[in-house]
């Protein structure tokens, strides 16, 4: 009885760590919450954001930027939606790329549509700048 405890407790401990391994697998920076904040901020380009991302990327995928969020037709505020998966990473030498999918609706306050894309995959390429990661390009299929 006890030794079917132990055997059983040993079987516990190793799928535990099996699982960690297989869930840490082929993951190099996390870009997540900065990528979210970067689509979704109507802030701007912040100090903060500028460690981690370039303007360029930036302003490529910022929501407010990349919708027409200034006709007339539109009233503030806004209201977007967003949903980000990660997929999958892969390195090599000291570029990281980063395989996402994203959804993305902006409403007015009157609930007008204002645009949005839905379940499209985009790419990060991230490198190591001033010893800490920083998102330099993506890529979206066309």
């Amino acid at each position: 009885m006890k030794k079917s405890k132990i055997v059983c407790l040993i079987l516990c401990l190793m799928c535990a760590i099996l699982f960690i391994a297989w869930k840490n697998q082929n993951h190099y920076v996390d870009i997540y919450n900065v990528v979210k904040e970067s689509f979704t901020t109507d802030k701007g380009y912040s100090n903060k954001l500028s460690g981690y991302i370039s303007e360029d990327v930036f302003n490529r995928i910022n929501v407010y930027k990349v919708y027409n969020v200034n006709d007339e037709n539109y009233k503030k505020p806004f209201k977007v939606d967003f949903k980000l998966k990660e997929n999958s990473q892969s390195k090599t030498l000291d570029t990281v790329y980063v395989k996402m999918t994203y959804s993305v609706s902006i409403k007015d306050s009157q609930n007008k549509e204002v645009g949005g894309s839905w379940n499209i995959p985009i790419k990060f390429t991230v490198k190591k700048v001033n010893g800490k990661w920083c998102i330099i390009d993506k890529y979206e299929e066309p």
